[in-house]
């Protein structure tokens, strides 16, 4: 769906702009995925298949293709094992930074399972973001059918994903199947599923790309979603409507969503990226009852919106994509309401920087503290300033003496015939001077 202030210049790619996004599929999956959603383009959007097969590649039509590893792997594939992917693609580095090169926003589109993307995905996220590429990762995980090794390598590779990437939204085609038809075939999952990532990848670039009602601001998504360390993996549902009630009909299939766990990870989202595609009859109570389903539901959620108007969308109409995650935004106590604040929110307190101020020098002196007899041990006659050993026991000055607590009534410590609780001063008797 393209803003129509943008069609009598069309639809088509022009990567030598100053600002466009890059759509990469890798492996066979991702590259599928891309050859479908590259049949109705958006402007700005650049679409590429990344994969080592030959004979994969040579089924993309719509988009621009690149063969990785002709040297090594001679226009196979890497049989399923990451770590000859990843070393293919550390080996190509030259080519995918030129790829990247310029790039604003880069949705990598990857089926999750094989090699090539598990291997490939972690090294081209790595150096998008080293470029200042904001990486958006689309993974596809298999289903169940396809096997335990498939589901393992999976998960391996978006572990690996999400250590290089700002924003991962896992897309598992098994939860398709729980709401589908009973005759569905596999066809039709896919289908559906690439329908979704396409609306997802239009949606989120149009806000940032087209003039919006409500934009969405990179530098807003850089410090919600920052790479790597913070990232955790996002679910994401769209849902449509039209007329009267729209937005408790779209509420109701987010409720109702198999990649939202049927509502469950709206009620356990840290954090909700909401973008809002709508004609010119979209009315700011609606929003308003959208934000209060959605925080009856979670109401410390953190939620993010962008709304961007499509001309083409029939009077009525709206469509939502939603991503959801579990992290969330890290705010200074001062930004947030006291009565709110949480004992387990509360910051440790600042590093001290530098010496600490002097403390001036208090002018009262406190009275001597009363003793009891035994703490107070007075020798009389004993002559200073002679060396000798004496009683054992010394003689203290009727000073200001500390209490010992507990160790008050312990037994002296004797040692030949000489107290040594006793400092050593008085023991021999020296005068101080």
């Amino acid at each position: 769906m393209i803003n129509d202030e943008y069609q009598e210049t069309g639809p088509q790619t022009d990567p030598a702009s100053d600002v466009y996004a890059l759509v990469v599929g890798v492996g066979g999956a991702g590259g599928n995925v891309v050859n479908m959603i590259a049949t109705s383009p958006c402007r700005g959007v650049r679409y590429v298949a990344l994969d080592s097969d030959f004979l994969n590649l040579k089924r993309i039509q719509n988009c621009e293709t690149i063969q990785l590893g002709q040297k090594t792997l001679h226009g196979m594939g890497s049989g399923s094992n990451q770590e000859i992917a990843r070393s293919v693609a550390e080996a190509e580095k030259e080519t995918l930074t030129k790829l990247v090169n310029g790039c604003f926003v880069l949705f990598l589109v990857t089926g999750l399972g094989g090699g090539i993307g598990g291997g490939v995905s972690p090294v081209l996220a790595r150096i998008a973001a080293e470029a200042g590429v904001f990486v958006v990762a689309l993974t596809i995980y298999p289903f169940d059918c396809e096997g335990t090794d498939r589901l393992m390598n999976a998960r391996l590779g978006q572990d690996q994903i999400l250590k290089q990437s700002h924003l991962v939204i896992s897309l598992p085609n098994q939860l398709l199947t729980l709401k589908a038809e009973k005759d569905a075939n596999f066809i039709d999952l896919y289908v559906k599923s690439n329908q979704m990532i396409a609306h997802a990848v239009e949606s989120l670039w149009l806000n940032l790309y087209n003039p919006s009602i409500l934009p969405l601001d990179m530098g807003m998504l850089r410090n919600a979603f920052p790479c790597g360390g913070n990232t955790s993996v996002g679910r994401m549902a769209i849902a449509s409507a039209a007329g009267d009630g729209r937005i408790g009909c779209i509420w109701q299939e987010f409720l109702q969503h198999p990649w939202l766990n049927s509502g469950e990870i709206l009620r356990k989202a840290g954090r909700i990226l909401a973008i809002f595609t709508v004609g010119d009859d979209f009315k700011n109570k609606e929003m308003d009852d959208f934000r209060s389903r959605l925080n009856s539901e979670n109401p410390d959620v953190e939620l993010l919106v962008g709304i961007s108007k499509d001309a083409r969308f029939q009077q009525g109409e709206i469509s939502v994509v939603l991503i959801a995650t579990l992290n969330r935004t890290v705010r200074a106590p001062h930004e947030k309401n006291n009565e709110t604040l949480k004992a387990s929110e509360i910051p440790e307190p600042a590093e001290i920087v530098g010496p600490l101020p002097e403390r001036p020098g208090s002018t009262v002196t406190p009275p001597a503290p009363k003793l009891d007899p035994d703490q107070i041990i007075v020798k009389k006659g004993v002559r200073w300033g002679k060396l000798g050993y004496g009683d054992p026991n010394q003689g203290l000055l009727d000073l200001q003496v500390t209490s010992l607590g507990r160790f008050d009534r312990c037994e002296k410590t004797y040692f030949e015939g000489q107290q040594l609780d006793v400092p050593t001063y008085i023991r021999m008797k020296c005068e101080l001077r």
